[in-house]
């Protein structure tokens, strides 16, 4: 029974491995301010690059660039963090000897 309980787990283990690697190598694009600021960021949540409009790098649009960028770091982290609760989902592992098993959630 224990070495069917730690098989599972090596299992999920690996699936969980897998799929973390797979989401840090995707790259992810958000946009905000009609387009004003992209920024790309991969799976790990880091920031690769941030494009800048042109037209919001004037002194008197500053508080419009800070806005911005805040809220489009903002929305990109929440990308990522709802991409990888959805890849989480599909992760299931049934322990044997449980009458329930043991869904990952």
């Amino acid at each position: 029974m224990f070495d069917d309980i730690f098989k599972k787990a090596k299992e999920f283990k690996e699936k969980l491995d897998e799929m973390q690697k797979e989401l840090e190598n995707e790259t992810f694009e958000t946009v905000v301010g009609g387009g004003l600021i992209k920024i790309k960021s991969n799976g790990k949540g880091e920031v690769l690059s941030v494009d800048i409009d042109e037209s919001i790098l004037a002194p008197d649009k500053k508080e419009l660039l800070n806005g911005l960028l805040v809220s489009g770091l903002q929305s990109a982290q929440e990308k990522v963090r709802q991409i990888a609760e959805e890849k989480m989902k599909d992760l299931k592992i049934n322990l044997p000897g449980f009458p329930f098993g043991y869904e990952h959630n």
